[in-house]
């Protein structure tokens, strides 16, 4: 399915019916397809939105800059013309900053969020390594940086690298340049002000290589409550969809909003998990 915003084709699925109403959003370079696993597990128990960002999959994809902002008006557009209540809303990767850009500013959308390995409030050696990869996007070697990009993000076990890899390389190379910019952009501009703003439940489920520092997080965000996913690389909901599922039917049961909007007071409970990891690695 399509609808138009602005003269922009984006691309989604939509299935499944009841409360609360979810919307998953891939990552850079990735599609619908990447929560393929997710629509089959939810779809016959509550309403699931899958967007198809624009630059990406079946969406249109114009040259035009792509920052965070963009994906986040277009999400939020589609949620009020499509009428999702209070969406929980997923995002892998990219998309999970995304997410956090819409709870921070219409806190009245999204009921929580969470985050699949996300890239915000970086280590510095991360901001290094995703500053050389978007410097990569951009010139005439960009297919082998995307390759390079995809088996870094990859475990060697990982069995969706194929997948992951040939949807990354049939992404317009300049909305795969313009959004590692918008990423970057977001990273220094907004994520610290989105973690301090959002007021929803958080969930941040970790891959193997750590990408984020968490405890910079979970000050910022108190309510931030964290997960590991066990042996998966970045592309968790694809990898170990089994483990994701899980740790996201136990989010929705004790920390989603309800019906009328009462938030569970959960601040401590949420900031608890992270403050046992801490414990568990002294």
């Amino acid at each position: 399915m399509k609808l138009v915003r602005d003269g922009v084709h984006l691309s989604f699925e939509l299935a499944g019916t009841g409360t609360p109403d979810l919307v998953f959003v891939h990552g850079l370079g990735g599609d619908a397809s990447h929560f393929a696993a997710q629509l089959a597990h939810y779809c016959d128990r509550e309403r699931v939105l899958i967007v198809e960002l624009r630059g990406h999959g079946a969406s249109d994809a114009p040259r035009q800059t792509y920052p965070i902002e963009v994906f986040a008006d277009d999400i939020a557009w589609l949620c009020d013309t499509l009428e999702l209540h209070r969406p929980v809303i997923v995002g892998q990767g990219l998309g999970g900053n995304t997410a956090l850009e819409i709870a921070a500013r219409r806190p009245e959308l999204a009921a929580a969020v969470v985050l699949l390995d996300s890239s915000l409030l970086l280590t510095p050696e991360e901001t290094e390594r995703l500053t050389a990869c978007c410097d990569g996007l951009h010139g005439p070697d960009w297919q082998d940086w995307g390759r390079r990009i995809i088996a870094e993000a990859c475990q060697p076990t990982d069995r969706c690298r194929a997948q992951v890899e040939a949807r990354f390389l049939a992404t317009p190379q300049h909305v795969l340049a313009a959004a590692c910019d918008g990423v970057m952009a977001w990273e220094q501009t907004r994520a610290r002000i989105c973690a301090s703003a959002c007021r929803v439940p958080v969930l941040y489920v970790e891959a193997s290589r750590p990408l984020v520092d968490l405890e910079r997080f979970a000050r910022l965000c108190p309510q931030l409550i964290t997960a590991k996913a066990t042996g998966s690389g970045h592309f968790l909901a694809m990898e170990v969809p089994e483990q994701v599922d899980a740790m996201l039917d136990r989010f929705l049961l004790l920390y989603r909003r309800q019906s009328h909007g009462a938030t569970p007071h959960a601040s401590q409970a949420l900031s608890a998990p992270l403050a046992n990891r801490r414990q568990a690695s002294a």
